[in-house]
């Protein structure tokens, strides 16, 4: 149920045993704009279910179900083209096949393994991999790469004007905006305190702790305890 703050409903109490979450809107200038309220759940979000999501172009029809626990919120992405956005703190693992946006941009992270032979014995033909981590590949669309870049051992860092990766005509991302590390315990996207953050799309069946901020199509919210 969504919640317009210029006509809200009379207050009722939930029933005590069933978790509630709140998922309040945020204005670009930082005030709120409504909340929808999950209890219990699954919930399910998307153009097809109403506001604010009825007329945001970015959301499937049916787009993710939302649950609400003690410990916050699971959100079950229903293999939507766009995805949910969590905003990271500090630094995050990255794994084979995880999107995730900077200002304006998005970006895909890859491994790259050695190539295996096949079942025959062949060996396939390639260029030689010499210890990548992996490569990040800036996206003009969620299934369409226009450029590539290897994670090597110093890193890949990402900004709008310093880095190995530059955006520098988008205004929401800062001059060193984040970068993608790897080491023995696996490779690391982390934010270098910009202004706008860097959002990691939610892998299915993720659980958001509240506090958290999270992009649903052009929409942001923060997550609170109900």
């Amino acid at each position: 149920m969504f919640v317009d703050p210029n006509n809200p409903p009379p207050k009722v109490a939930p029933a005590a045993a069933v978790p509630t979450v709140r998922l309040v809107l945020l204005r670009e200038d930082g005030s709120e704009g409504g909340v929808l309220v999950i209890e219990g759940g699954p919930e399910r979000i998307g153009r097809a279910h109403g506001p604010p999501f009825d007329s945001d172009a970015y959301l499937d029809p049916q787009h993710a179900d939302l649950s609400a626990t003690p410990e916050g919120l699971i959100i079950d992405d229903l293999q939507s083209l766009n995805g949910v956005y969590l905003k990271i703190i500090g630094r995050v693992e990255l794994r084979d096949q995880d999107y995730f946006r900077v200002g304006q941009e998005l970006l895909f992270y890859e491994d790259l393994p050695e190539p295996a032979t096949t079942a025959d014995g062949t060996e396939r033909m390639g260029s030689p991999n010499p210890g990548y981590w992996g490569r990040v590949s800036v996206m003009l669309s969620i299934d369409r790469a226009c450029s590539a870049f290897p994670v090597k051992d110093s890193g890949v860092t990402i900004g709008r004007e310093d880095g190995d990766i530059t955006f520098p005509t988008d205004g929401y991302v800062s001059g060193s905006h984040c970068r993608i590390v790897g080491d023995d315990e696996g490779v690391f996207l982390e934010d270098l305190g910009s202004s706008n953050g860097t959002y990691m799309r939610v892998r299915k069946g993720q659980l958001v702790h509240p506090g958290s901020l999270i992009l649903i199509g052009q929409q942001l919210f923060r997550i609170d305890a109900g």
